[in-house]
């Protein structure tokens, strides 16, 4: 990456740093690991459910899903809405749980009102995970995760997105029955500075093309990932986008498919058997495919027309961080290409703020 040849809107410039904002995560939640462990390890028979909105809702799918896989406590996850609206359906009376509220800004409105209904009337433990330490979710909030941040001025999520998600990843490794295994987030930041150098021109190549659609797919942690994914692509370049699961996608939504479709799959040790046969099918329907992979050194399904490999051994659990802010990059050029600024989407403001 060269930013003295890049366009100085916010967006590109908080995508590209963000990495260093993982490093920074990183080292206050090490000082912080006997504080972090003390407070949670309480919690570990409990249901963890895992609650935002929007792009924070996405996050929590995927932080949910990594954190079982990881920790093998159970979660549970949902957009805060649903704990505002219909409680009764989240919280059973035979379990207990501990509530993980994500918000980039703390000030939510459906996010502080859930945690506020979670801890006033079902007297529930709540975590809140935000960029901003003196926010309102974290003063309703009994615990909360700590770390540097320097804030966004662009309307969309992106690196805090992935930096509360390095957060849930962090303690996941910490309550984990192998702790040490959290050594491997260490090399994350490095490795994705890496791959975002090495594909960034293919990127801006790629999505410039005459499309209409784009489609994200990916399974377990993945699915956040795709999700996140096509809400960024409506956010910066207002285009049609959906994600889904991996082989959802053949039950219906694939009649859409036409040669102006961009479909990208998110691949992970679990799905990549699939992967190969769901990459033929789409090319038949005339699809461009391109195949997000962490597994190096594999043989190229047929049919790809880009692949982006992330170098190292990083597992399941730690390639959506290596994902995200490469489909970040993805619909940044895309907005680009369509000479829309990334840095005012249409329709949006930074908050969400609701009279409720």
């Amino acid at each position: 990456m060269n930013p003295d040849s890049q366009p100085k809107n916010f967006t590109y410039q908080e995508i590209i740093r963000q990495q260093s904002g993982w490093e920074k995560a990183l080292a206050q939640l090490e000082m912080n690991r006997p504080s972090i462990l003390g407070a949670l390890a309480p919690f570990r028979d409990r249901v963890w459910v895992f609650c935002g909105c929007g792009s924070s809702y996405y996050l929590a799918q995927t932080a949910g899903a990594a954190f079982e896989m990881i920790t093998g406590i159970r979660t549970r996850v949902v957009p805060a809405s649903e704990i505002l609206m219909l409680p009764e359906l989240v919280f059973n009376p035979r379990d207990s749980y501990l509530l993980i509220s994500l918000s980039r800004s703390g000030t939510t409105t459906e996010t502080v009102r859930a945690t506020q209904k979670a801890r006033n009337e079902f007297k529930l433990p709540v975590l809140a995970v935000s960029c901003n330490p003196a926010s309102t979710l974290n003063r309703e909030s009994e615990i909360h995760l700590s770390f540097p941040f320097e804030p966004e001025r662009s309307v969309v999520m992106t690196g805090s997105f992935t930096t509360m998600l390095l957060s849930v990843i962090y303690t996941a490794y910490l309550l984990s029955p192998r702790p040490a295994d959290g050594a491997a987030l260490m090399p994350v930041p490095d490795a994705s500075r890496k791959v975002m150098q090495a594909s960034e021109a293919m990127l801006r190549e790629l999505v410039s093309g005459p499309y209409h659609d784009f489609v994200f797919l990916g399974q377990g942690a993945l699915l956040g990932i795709a999700n996140e994914a096509a809400l960024k692509m409506q956010e910066m370049a207002i285009s049609v986008s959906q994600g889904y699961h991996s082989l959802e996608y053949r039950h219906g939504p694939m009649s859409t498919v036409t040669g102006g479709t961009l479909l990208t799959i998110l691949s992970s040790s679990a799905s990549a058997p699939y992967d190969a046969q769901l990459v033929r099918d789409m090319k038949k329907l005339g699809a461009r495919v391109l195949l997000l992979t962490g597994a190096s050194g594999n043989a190229r399904p047929h049919g790809v027309d880009e692949q982006i490999e992330i170098p190292g051994d990083f597992g399941d659990m730690l390639i959506p961080l290596l994902y995200m802010p490469l489909l970040q990059m993805l619909a940044y050029y895309r907005a680009i290409s369509q000479k829309i600024d990334p840095d005012n989407p249409k329709n949006l403001s930074q908050v969400v703020e609701l009279d409720i």
